[in-house]
């Protein structure tokens, strides 16, 4: 089992240098604005199934303003096309998509324990999704890490099941839901 431990700083830091670390930067979003705490919470809309791919969707949702309608209405052809495409490879035919303010990220289950991440952002061409590299869109914030850390635990209790049918149902059913 494991536990959470406290290791003591090997050097003392200055205020200087305190100050200079874990700070906010003022880089911008996908609408041009700097970081806002707003809480998020997380919205299930149940399984898709597309061919032999099953992708669990989530939205999650500021507590100040509701997702765009664009992306929303649009959202299940979306994810069915990007499977189709083989721009979300479904390795192993399992995963699941996070929508929130003019960001997707569609997540597959692969080599076993691997989640392999595609992200989309509203940023190249508004108010429409592109997908974007990692490296410019990152992979998740803290909210949608969360779902992510969720779905993690939850593969992982699939991977030390028999994997059967049974097993299958319980993983593609089960959702976080709520304040994040």
């Amino acid at each position: 089992m494991s536990a959470t431990i406290e290791i003591p700083l090997n050097e003392i830091f200055s205020a200087d240098q305190l100050r200079a670390v874990c700070r906010i930067d003022d880089l911008k979003d996908q609408y041009g604005k700097t970081y806002q705490f707003i809480r998020r919470k997380s919205a299930p809309k149940g399984t898709i199934f597309h061919k032999d791919v099953a992708l669990k969707v989530y939205h999650m949702l500021r507590e100040t303003e509701p997702l765009p309608p664009n992306l929303t209405a649009g959202l299940e052809s979306f994810l069915r096309s990007e499977i189709e495409k083989k721009s979300a490879i479904a390795k192993q035919g399992a995963g699941f998509a996070i929508l929130s303010q003019g960001f997707l990220s569609i997540n597959m289950w692969g080599r076993g324990n691997v989640l392999f991440t595609q992200t989309y952002t509203v940023e190249a061409n508004p108010p429409n999704l592109t997908r974007e590299p990692l490296e410019k869109t990152g992979v998740a914030c803290t909210w949608e890490a969360r779902i992510m850390g969720f779905e993690y635990e939850l593969w992982h209790r699939y991977l030390t099941s028999p994997q059967g049918a049974h097993d299958k149902k319980k993983y593609l059913t089960e959702f976080i839901e709520g304040d994040l």
